[in-house]
């Protein structure tokens, strides 16, 4: 790593100490402030998976699991928000039931995506070539 890519580390780094203070110590409340701090961290993931889906090669299996993956963080994120919204301002009954059903959409996309790589496992036989690999290793 070259004296600039470490310095520009440092900066981002000492950047997200900064974000993380300032966020603990403008809210009071630690739970809202946890999820506040958290919804950060699910909105840059989303960044980071959406720039990896375009450049991603069109109709390749990657490209497909990483659109997958991108839904599953949407819906995380909806969770927190509304998990967060819940805090916010006290609701209480049926507003609760969405929460429920933003996580039951993200676990079903993991199991259809977690499906879909387990069938390809199975269509190129990565688990007898790791097998070989092993034998061959000891």
């Amino acid at each position: 790593m070259n004296f600039n890519k470490f310095m520009l580390f440092i900066v981002e780094l000492l950047i997200v100490f900064i974000g993380i203070f300032t966020i603990f110590k403008l809210v009071n409340n630690l739970e809202i402030a946890v999820g506040l701090f958290s919804l950060s961290f699910g909105i840059l993931a989303i960044i980071w998976t959406s720039m990896a889906v375009t450049s991603l090669s069109k109709g390749s299996s990657l490209r497909t699991y990483s659109i997958s993956f991108l839904f599953c963080l949407v819906s995380i994120l909806l969770f927190s928000i509304w998990n967060l919204l819940i805090k916010l301002f006290s609701f209480e009954n049926y507003w609760i039931y969405p929460t429920y059903f933003f996580i039951t959409v993200a676990y079903i996309i993991f199991v259809y995506t977690s499906y879909k790589i387990h069938k390809l496992g199975k269509e190129f036989g990565f688990s007898e070539r790791a097998t070989n690999i092993k034998k061959i290793l000891k």
